[in-house]
């Protein structure tokens, strides 16, 4: 398994709603972070360090199954799910230390050019990282974290 599949993270005080538990918008910063990990090949830096390029969100969704609670120690796993040219789209996994699954989430991330502020194809070189992590991950996740469909099933 790539090493950069794994991010790690606390629940801190401050993560803590008046539910006492975790807080969404913080199940969404440690995914995005965890994704930023597994998809660092996709930033591209000029020669003083700044970005030129890089990724952007243009889907979240995130699928909570259990609390994640203050002191929890958490583990993400970012799978690269499919891409074409210009979009990458992972599957992620958050679990709990001992291992009980306690959210799902789906990223799709569209390469953006920060000089041309234009969405735009892959590098070359990019394309073919991305492609080989994808082959990585085929087969390694749960297919159902993405593509779902969300909504109130109707009886008609």
């Amino acid at each position: 398994m790539d090493a950069t599949q794994k991010f790690a993270t606390m629940v801190t005080d401050d993560l803590i709603d008046g539910f006492g538990h975790m807080n969404m918008v913080h199940y969404l910063d440690a995914f995005s972070r965890a994704a930023d990990v597994r998809l660092d090949a996709a930033t591209r830096l000029s020669p003083d360090g700044s970005m030129i390029s890089g990724l952007v969100t243009a889907e979240a969704r995130v699928a909570y199954k259990k609390e994640a609670m203050r002191g929890d120690d958490l583990l993400l796993t970012t799978w690269i799910a499919d891409l074409d040219e210009k979009r990458v789209h992972v599957a992620q996994a958050m679990v709990r230390g001992d291992g009980t699954l306690l959210s799902t989430a789906e990223q799709l991330f569209l390469n953006f050019n920060l000089l041309s502020r234009r969405v735009e194809p892959f590098l070359p070189d990019v394309m073919a990282e991305l492609r080989r992590r994808v082959e990585a991950d085929s087969g390694t996740f749960d297919p159902g974290i993405v593509s779902r469909r969300m909504g109130i099933p109707r009886i008609v």
